[in-house]
């Protein structure tokens, strides 16, 4: 068990919007060198509905859900350093897994954690950094937070290699090693990471002023209704904002029943909720260069009177 005296450790979970952040959680809490330990677990979401937390595979690990601005920002310190307070002063976990919104801004952390509160009790073991193979170059080009979760990283997971060529994923390789020489990289599909690299992992401390808010021309917004939603027009409307919605996740009733949608960039998926009964549509979006209004109004279209 952890004490004053044996800081906990803390291992950061980081990577741009869609990159596969949940499924490696997911992985990690299946390695066996993380069997039988005691672990409490942080996740952050850019909106209040907690999606990503109903998709961690259930197990006898403690939760904090931190639903409002980006994870490491000015704006969220307080429920983070509250979260953390009490894990160190009642859970006394042997390890706290954080998973942060895919617009976090990480460099914050190493100053959070020398909170008064919090000075000697926490330290990180690593910073492991996703990378969506298909998409991570153009995201990178106008979401600045993606080249800082890369450059600050301990460990880069590039994800998702089995839906590029070779050659672009070598392309990809150089300019991550560019981003960060430091890092150690494996490449892999479905977050299938090894106990082996993450052992080898060893944190390197950033220093970062504190930063503000998320991008200014990022805009969140989220969905919740007990109405049912129509299937064809709610899939044109997605159709026609392409290139504005970065990411939505969620729940959506149809009158055929009930699936959960995903938007990675303009790439949709569907498929069964199997196990989803509340009869609600629960939907999280983060979108770019669109107003919070038109995109609630563009969404709302799709519900059936």
């Amino acid at each position: 068990m952890s004490n004053w005296l044996s800081p906990i450790p803390v291992l950061l979970l980081t990577g741009h919007l869609g990159a596969g952040k949940t499924t490696l959680l997911n992985r990690l809490l299946s390695l066996p060198s993380l069997s039988g330990k005691k672990i409490a677990l942080i996740i952050n979401e850019f909106g209040p509905l907690g999606i990503d937390g109903q998709l961690v595979t259930p197990g006898d690990h403690l939760r904090y859900e931190i639903n409002r601005g980006s994870l490491f920002c000015i704006c969220t310190k307080t429920d983070f350093v509250k979260a953390l307070r009490e894990i160190t002063e009642s859970v006394k976990p042997d390890l706290v897994l954080i998973e942060a919104t895919g617009i976090a801004e990480t460099a914050d952390i190493e100053q959070f954690l020398d909170e008064p509160s919090l000075a000697g009790r926490l330290a990180i073991q690593a910073n492991l950094c996703m990378v969506d193979a298909l998409n991570f170059i153009k995201v990178a080009a106008f979401l600045k937070s993606t080249g800082q979760q890369v450059k600050y990283a301990d460990g880069i997971v590039v994800n998702k290699t089995d839906l590029v060529s070779p050659g672009e994923l070598g392309v990809l390789t150089e300019i991550l090693t560019a981003m960060n020489p430091t890092a150690r990289q494996i490449q892999v599909a479905y977050g299938r990471i090894s106990s082996e690299f993450l052992d080898g992992l060893s944190h390197r401390r950033c220093e970062m002023p504190l930063c503000g808010c998320r991008d200014g021309d990022l805009v969140a917004s989220s969905l919740e209704t007990d109405k049912i939603i129509d299937r064809e027009r709610f899939l044109e409307i997605l159709e026609g904002l392409k290139g504005k919605i970065l990411r939505l996740k969620g729940w959506v009733h149809f009158p055929q029943g009930c699936s959960f949608i995903e938007m990675i960039h303009d790439q949709v998926l569907e498929k069964p909720a199997s196990g989803q009964t509340s009869g609600k549509t629960s939907l999280s979006m983060i979108a770019w260069r669109v107003s919070k209004e038109d995109l609630d109004q563009a969404i709302s279209r799709a519900i059936m009177k």
